[in-house]
C-alpha cells in the first residue's frame, strides 16, 4: 500500500507544482499586458487630447484675427476663450509649444488694442510657427506610442 501512495502522490503533487508555476507565470505575463495596454491607451488618450487642443486653440485664435479684420467690436471678452485654451496648452504641452501659443496671444491682444491694424500681418509668422511646434509634439508623442507596442 505504501508504494501505491507514492505512486499517487508523486504525479499528483508533479501535477499540482506544474499548475501553480504556469499559474504565477500567467499571472505575471497578464499583468504585464495590461500595464502595457493601460500605458498603450493613456499615451493615446494624450495625444488626441492635444490634437484636439491644439485644433480649438487655432480656430479661437482665427475667431479672434478674424473680429479684428471685420472691424467689429473689439473687446477682451473676445479673447477669453483664446486665453483660457492658452491655459490648458500652458498646462499641458512643452515649453516650445507654449512659447509659441503665447506668441499667437500676443499678437491676438496687440491687435484688439490698436486702432490701425498693423498685426495682421505677425499673425500669420506666429501661426505657423505654433502649428510647425504643435506637430513636433504630436510626432513625439506618435513616436512613443509606437515604441510601446513594439
Amino acid at each position: 500500500m505504501a508504494a501505491t501512495l507514492a505512486e499517487i502522490l508523486i504525479p499528483v503533487s508533479a501535477s499540482i507544482a506544474t499548475a501553480l508555476v504556469a499559474g504565477t507565470a500567467s499571472y505575471f505575463a497578464g499583468k504585464g499586458m495590461r500595464f502595457q495596454e493601460w500605458r498603450l491607451a493613456l499615451l493615446r488618450e494624450r495625444l488626441l487630447e492635444r490634437q484636439r487642443l491644439y485644433a480649438r486653440f487655432l480656430t479661437e485664435a482665427d475667431r479672434s484675427q478674424l473680429i479684428v479684420i471685420a472691424k467689429e467690436e473689439k473687446s477682451i471678452d473676445n479673447l477669453m476663450p483664446l486665453l483660457a485654451l492658452f491655459a490648458e496648452i500652458t498646462l499641458l504641452s512643452s515649453s516650445t509649444v507654449s512659447k509659441c501659443a503665447q506668441q499667437v496671444c500676443d499678437v491676438a491682444l496687440s491687435s484688439i488694442s490698436r486702432e490701425v491694424i498693423e498685426d495682421i500681418n505677425a499673425y500669420l509668422p506666429a501661426k505657423t510657427a505654433f502649428l510647425t511646434a504643435a506637430r513636433a509634439e504630436l510626432e513625439v508623442l506618435e513616436a512613443r506610442a509606437r515604441r510601446s507596442t513594439a
